[in-house]
């Protein structure tokens, strides 16, 4: 049986299939002064070039992005893995890939695949939000060859200054209005870099976590669009949803540019290690 957390992550997911992929798979992302494509690229890039053949698993892989982003490589002995607890997304991704990785319905708590199967695991903002994270370490471990790598992006530090900010003390004053009680997603741990330096610490070696800035820029009414498919805004009713929208609007006027723009951040962080041999 799913967990409530679970229910409502796979109801949400089925109404928006593909939702996160839509709104982080073009934007650019600062780390450490570089810019990238995106935060699915900075993963992506994590995999080894042509060499020696490769397993690669994207746990909770959605509608199957950064597994498309690696199959147009077409390098020759990498094998490409899927799991994702969502249907809808599994069919969002059979669509997106066509044939060109194995793709499985499954909990990271259980993981259908046998010890020391991949070389490399991927996970695009799904750790923070899943039940008995230490379960799913484990299960991470068990399914790593030694000296196979991890990588994920989390959620981050709310950055100061830009459209996110402003749309989280609306939502904070709004959702105490409304009587919406609170609810946890995932660990709270996973949502600091001490935190999963910690987690980490068992069976992993060369943990670096790294601080992310995704830029999602744009005109007041896409900022809002965006922000509306997060998951607090999507537990709102529709009256209060649109009352958030003309706060919100209407709040935002003083950070837009002269082409129209507003600034919008969004903090994340990037978890790498390496399994112990």
């Amino acid at each position: 049986m799913p967990s409530p957390a679970e229910s409502y992550l796979l109801d949400f997911h089925a109404r928006l299939a593909g939702v996160t992929s839509r709104w982080f798979g073009a934007a650019a992302v600062e780390r450490e002064g570089v810019t990238a494509p995106s935060s699915y690229s900075l993963l992506e890039a994590v995999v080894p070039g042509a060499g020696r053949p490769l397993t690669v698993l994207d746990l909770a892989c959605g509608d199957g992005h950064l597994l498309e982003l690696l199959a147009r490589r077409k390098q020759p002995g990498l094998s490409l893995l899927g799991l994702d607890m969502s249907e809808h997304e599994l069919a969002a991704a059979r669509t997106r890939l066509n044939g060109a990785a194995t793709l499985v319905q499954g909990r990271a708590q259980s993981l259908p695949f046998g010890e020391a199967c991949v070389d490399v695991v991927l996970s695009h903002l799904a750790l923070m939000l899943m039940d008995d994270v230490e379960r799913v370490l484990a299960e991470l471990r068990r399914v790593l060859k030694p000296g196979g790598r991890v990588s994920i992006v989390v959620g981050g530090d709310l950055a100061p200054g830009n459209a996110l900010e402003v749309f989280a003390g609306l939502m904070k004053s709004l959702l105490s209005a409304e009587g919406v009680p609170p609810f946890w997603l995932g660990d709270a741990r996973v949502r600091s870099a001490d935190g999963l330096r910690t987690l980490f610490a068992e069976g992993f070696t060369d943990v670096t976590v790294q601080s992310l800035s995704v830029l999602g820029d744009g005109s007041p009414q896409e900022v809002w669009e965006s922000l509306l498919t997060t998951y607090d805004a999507d537990r709102l009713s529709p009256a209060a949803r649109a009352s958030l929208k003309a706060s919100f609007l209407q709040a935002v006027e003083p950070l837009r540019r002269a082409d129209g723009s507003v600034p919008l951040s969004w903090g994340m962080r990037q978890l790498t290690a390496v399994r112990e041999t």
